[in-house]
């Protein structure tokens, strides 16, 4: 092998694997912005379920306090 075949060689072989970088990178980008979506949508789910539970803790709060009352004016 020449020395021009094999600098011709490995220009081929740079421009193959700076190819496949590309591609590569490119997956990457798409699993983050899948991945990215995914997670956003799950923590609306649990935003909604924390909301919930406050809601109901403040539910509960006031039916104890209305419990309480209805004991007080019993006695």
């Amino acid at each position: 092998m020449t020395p021009e075949e094999l600098i011709q060689e490995t220009k081929e072989s740079i421009e193959f694997n700076t190819k496949k970088i590309e591609v590569l990178d490119k997956e990457i980008n798409e699993i983050k912005q899948e991945a990215t979506k995914n997670i956003e949508k799950l923590n609306g789910e649990r935003n909604q379920i924390v909301a919930q539970i406050i809601k109901d803790q403040g539910g509960i709060e006031k039916l104890e306090k209305l419990i309480n009352v209805q004991d007080k004016v019993e006695s």
